[in-house]
């Protein structure tokens, strides 16, 4: 359930730009906005009246500018509320999450502001390794504002890891609530793309072998959600992730994508910095990234799964590196313990 939504701004009109994503959220959701901003305190000294004026004007002009925006809102029939926390960005951030029980944080990719900058692209990074509620990041542009979001079609790509799965309980009842539907995407990389220019045996399993097994993994995962009322399609995909995902989200028009910061598939991992990184960075609709603090913990038996035939466990989307050749070392018996010899001494010459 989402009642409350916080949209961190720095006075720029490219963080702005998470307001409109924010504001078609709160419609779906009947949730309350926060608006804040944080103001890094300078060094001032016991009694001096200059620096308390100083101080007093930036939060005058702080809620000045948060109320202006929260007007707007207002008229639209969305419920607001401002706050000016005084603190650096990401540690402001966190703290007024828990402090008003935020259920989602909303900003842009990144903002400018004056002489103090939020680069939000760390700012968002450094708020996500630090806080269990998910994150509606929308990429700002200086061209343009971006289209309204709908929040109609969700693209949810898995890489058949518990980590991955483990977020979909959220992404289903943020679905439900908004009234969405799921795509469900698997990216297969084929071995011959891993590893260019080596030999592979042949009874490794083919591209169509690997594209079953996907599809039957995403199937089950598309009836469970439809049990708990959400519609879910499915799709396989084959090449290098981040650009198969953001290429399916051009391809299928979905209005989000929502996936975890972290998964993992064989000697593949999705990390914030690589896959996710990489699709929130170049991705033109928004993206809710659910922190893997966030998405329920898979139990110790499910983070290392045993062998199971295929269609019992998910196949692996990557095919390691097979070793298809013995060397000298792997028939050596093991090494016998030195003889032990009596002691000998040293005899000098001529005795």
């Amino acid at each position: 359930m989402i009642d409350r939504i916080l949209v961190p701004l720095d006075g720029s009109q490219l963080a702005e730009q998470a307001v409109p994503a924010a504001s078609a959220l709160a419609g779906k959701t009947d949730a309350e906005i926060i608006l804040m901003t944080s103001i890094v305190p300078g060094e001032r000294w016991a009694g001096d009246e200059t620096s308390e004026r100083r101080r007093e004007n930036e939060q005058a002009t702080a809620e000045m500018y948060l109320e202006s925006l929260a007007e707007r809102l207002k008229q639209n029939g969305v419920r607001v509320r401002v706050c000016v926390v005084w603190g650096r960005a990401a540690v402001a951030i966190t703290a007024t999450v828990d402090e008003e029980g935020a259920d989602v944080i909303a900003m842009s990719t990144h903002g400018r502001s004056g002489l103090v900058r939020w680069v939000i692209g760390s700012v968002a990074d450094k708020v996500l390794r630090t806080t269990r509620k998910p994150l509606l990041l929308v990429h700002a542009s200086e061209q343009a504002m971006p289209e309204p979001v709908r929040f109609e079609r969700i693209l949810v790509p898995l890489d058949g890891s518990p980590v991955a799965k483990s977020a979909l309980p959220f992404i289903e009842g943020f679905a439900q609530e908004v009234g969405a539907s799921l795509l469900l995407e698997q990216v297969i990389v084929p071995a011959a793309t891993l590893y260019p220019g080596e030999f592979l045996p042949s009874n490794l399993p083919v591209l169509p072998e690997l594209e079953e097994a996907a599809k039957e993994y995403l199937s089950r995962i598309a009836k469970e959600a439809e049990r708990a009322g959400v519609a879910a399609e499915v799709c396989v995909d084959v090449g290098y992730p981040a650009e198969t995902i953001l290429a399916a989200a051009e391809r299928d028009k979905v209005d989000i994508i929502a996936l975890s910061t972290h998964g993992r598939s064989g000697p593949e991992r999705w990390i914030m910095g690589s896959v996710a990184d990489a699709v929130i960075r170049h991705a033109d609709c928004p993206c809710l990234v659910i922190p893997a603090r966030k998405a329920v913990q898979p139990r110790v038996e499910e983070v290392e799964p045993s062998r199971t035939p295929v269609g019992i466990e998910p196949a692996p989307t990557v095919i390691p590196a097979p070793v298809i050749t013995e060397t000298a070392t792997e028939r050596q018996s093991p090494p016998h313990p030195p003889e032990e010899r009596p002691h000998r001494p040293e005899r000098s010459p001529g005795r």
